[in-house]
């Protein structure tokens, strides 16, 4: 049986820029057994996004569930008229100190505005019910909800990203990269660089995580625990929404990436390379990004994203060497809405931020 937590009729009378229709809005907790009917209506409503977030569905929800990184989710939405009009899928996540945040992650999903205050006051309720310190969105247009200010505790999303628009053909594609990224393409390929999808096995997810090591010491990034690629992997190979590729030369594996592709958006999920010069050099990780550039225009893809890029403002960003890659590919930028928070517990939130800014400062 799916738990309800609680449902709201809305009294619109109360809000003078909502339009007199009578809204319903719900809140579930996300559980394998989910409403299949509701499914299909956020799958119509997924449908109508020119760009369509991963992290709003809900077996993306259950996928995190089975990581263990989310302790729960939650699905809220708003019906007019028996239409769904929002919706968005909250995650319950540890911040520390025994206590927990809710975020919502490329959401909420709308069609016009005339939910905007109602999913206001669902959030603050929910975050109250959950006894969470904050409840932040990472919307992916434009949204200002009541009771939220701008600003985050921590981001899932870069603001600034790297898209590709698919619709063009491939010699197009090619001609809006820099000479040095259609260049590079080109020496993998008469280096003989072979790409290949590599079904999920406990073998590719050793070789993927060990070249991720690698990229990791190279460039100081942390990453998810290898427990959570091997479920990852399986969840996205079960619902054929992409997987690992991996580029060879001569049997000698020199780079991997992870890509999803889900309606019409393809992601650029995670990516590693060898360390080794004498391997670097036959710019495998080029050919391996034109590769699945090419898969996602087979998949019926519009737009490639690459999942983030420094904010050309930040001389600093620890993101610089992997935007210049990702720009010789592209030249279409794009800069998501600004995330907003509602905090419920203020003196617990500023000891958190405190505490969060300490861990950065000694972890360097």
């Amino acid at each position: 049986m799916q738990k309800n937590l609680f449902s709201i009729g809305w009294d619109l009378s109360l809000y003078k820029n909502i339009d007199s229709i009578m809204q319903t809005s719900l809140v579930l907790e996300i559980t394998a057994h989910f409403p299949i009917n509701t499914r299909k209506d956020t799958d119509i409503l997924l449908s109508k996004q020119t760009y369509v977030p991963i992290w709003q569905t809900i077996e993306w929800q259950l996928m995190l569930q089975d990581t263990k990184y989310v302790q729960k989710s939650f699905f809220i939405w708003v019906y007019e008229d028996e239409i769904l009009v929002s919706y968005a899928l909250v995650e319950k996540r540890s911040i520390g100190l025994c206590q927990y945040g809710l975020f919502c992650i490329g959401g909420p999903i709308k069609q016009g505005q005339s939910s905007r205050d109602m999913l206001g006051h669902i959030f603050e309720e929910l975050a109250k019910k959950e006894s969470a310190v904050f409840i932040q969105i990472e919307p992916l247009t434009p949204l200002v909800l009541p009771y939220f200010r701008s600003g985050e505790y921590k981001h899932f999303l870069e603001k600034h990203t790297a898209l590709i628009d698919l619709m063009q053909d491939e010699e197009t594609l090619l001609a809006r990269m820099k000479p040095k990224g259609r260049y590079n393409i080109h020496v993998a390929e008469k280096t003989d660089v072979k790409i290949e999808q590599a079904h999920y096995s406990e073998a590719n997810l050793a070789a993927f995580y060990g070249l991720l090591s690698e990229t990791l010491e190279r460039d100081k990034f942390s990453a998810n625990s290898r427990e959570y690629f091997s479920i990852f992997l399986q969840y996205i190979e079960k619902y054929d929404l992409g997987g690992l590729f991996l580029a060879k030369r001569e049997d000698e594996l020199i780079a991997g990436g992870i890509f999803i592709f889900y309606k019409n958006t393809a992601f650029y999920y995670y990516g590693a390379s060898s360390s080794d010069n004498a391997k670097r050099k036959y710019m495998a990780t080029y050919l391996l990004q034109w590769y699945a550039i090419r898969e996602a225009k087979k998949r019926g893809c519009d737009v490639f994203d690459f999942l983030g890029i420094a904010d050309p403002e930040d001389q600093n960003s620890p993101l610089a060497g992997v935007t210049d890659f990702k720009l010789k590919l592209t030249n279409q930028t794009q800069v998501w809405w600004d995330s907003q928070i509602f905090v419920t517990r203020k003196f617990l939130f500023s000891l958190l931020v405190i505490r969060r800014k300490l861990k950065k400062i000694f972890s360097r």
